[in-house]
């Protein structure tokens, strides 16, 4: 068992959430991933007042989801999303101080299956507390 994700998905061949003692997903780190969403790209304009021309442009490519400085979309084809995104602000005009993707990670996987994040599991008793199980990877 472990609670470091990143080993987890890393390192294992299939991961399983345990939540209050009750496994509630299990599969390979990319099918777990898979189901909790598409890539999401972010985009912070350099100049603030440009935001809600970069919203409308990325939108094009996908559905609007939070983002505390910028703009973000989840996209509907993460690779040629990307690349779109990229080719439209700079048609459009519009500098960027940061542009990422993100892809679904095994925290958010965590996240949807039992409504908190991993780090905030330290208060609760020892044995509630959730956790990964995981088989090794084969060499």
């Amino acid at each position: 068992t472990t609670q470091y994700l990143e080993e987890a998905d890393v390192l294992a061949d299939r991961v399983g959430i345990i939540d209050h003692g009750h496994i509630v997903a299990e599969g390979t780190p990319s099918e777990l991933k898979a189901e909790v969403g598409k890539p999401t790209v972010e985009a912070i304009p350099e100049d603030a007042a440009d935001l809600d021309r970069t919203a409308e442009i990325l939108e094009r490519l996908g559905e609007r989801v939070n983002s505390p400085r910028g703009v973000a979309v989840r996209l509907d084809d993460g690779h040629v999303g990307l690349a779109s995104a990229v080719r439209a602000l700079d048609a459009a005009g519009l500098r960027c101080e940061n542009i990422q993707l993100h892809q679904p990670s095994l925290d958010d996987v965590f996240l949807a299956k039992t409504g908190r994040s991993l780090e905030g599991a330290g208060d609760e008793e020892e044995e509630q507390q959730p956790g990964l199980a995981m088989e090794p990877a084969r060499s």
